[in-house]
């Protein structure tokens, strides 16, 4: 992964993210998971925190993955910590299926391990990709991150189609 240029996402451009993912996808074993927006709006209006969604996309994510590459099984599972390791098992209660067989979370854990390296450039790379669909379908080039040229984008949007397409 250090041959393909793997290191921490954040001081990589997202031309260089698409290439190393474009290689990572043929090389690694992965699962990909997209909240799209109407789905992260509804599940907001309903209450549930930006935590509890990770927790839950994480959770399925790993389990997709442990089917893919079964019968092998992993010494360990890492994840970059975005809650205490409980709050991620609260956050999973009610599921039918949660995997915590050697789960360990690591904070800042993209800056240290390989692996999830790898994986914060395949979700930044999907997040691209997303975000150019989007700018199609909007007409134009839509901003990441936030700030003032986002809400200038946000306001075409509403005066283009509504505050209906913005959820979208």
């Amino acid at each position: 992964m250090k041959e393909l240029g793997v290191r921490d996402s954040k001081n990589l451009t997202d031309d260089k993210i698409i290439a190393i993912a474009k290689d990572l996808l043929s090389v690694v074993p992965y699962s990909l998971l997209i909240c799209h927006n109407d789905k992260y709006n509804d599940l907001q209006e309903k209450g549930m925190s930006q935590g509890k969604i990770k927790a839950l996309l994480h959770n399925r994510a790993i389990l997709n993955l442990l089917q893919k590459i079964e019968p092998e099984k992993p010494e360990a599972i890492l994840i970059d910590q975005f809650a205490e390791e409980n709050t991620y098992y609260k956050y999973l209660a009610g599921q039918k299926e949660i995997h915590r067989e050697n789960v360990l979370f690591s904070t800042k854990g993209e800056s240290i391990h390989l692996s999830v390296a790898a994986a914060s450039i395949l979700a930044r790379y999907a997040f691209v990709k997303e975000m150019d669909k989007l700018s199609a379908a909007a007409g134009f080039k839509i901003p990441k991150g936030a700030g003032s040229q986002v809400d200038v984008a946000a306001a075409k949007i509403i005066r283009q189609s509504g505050t209906d397409e913005l959820k979208k």
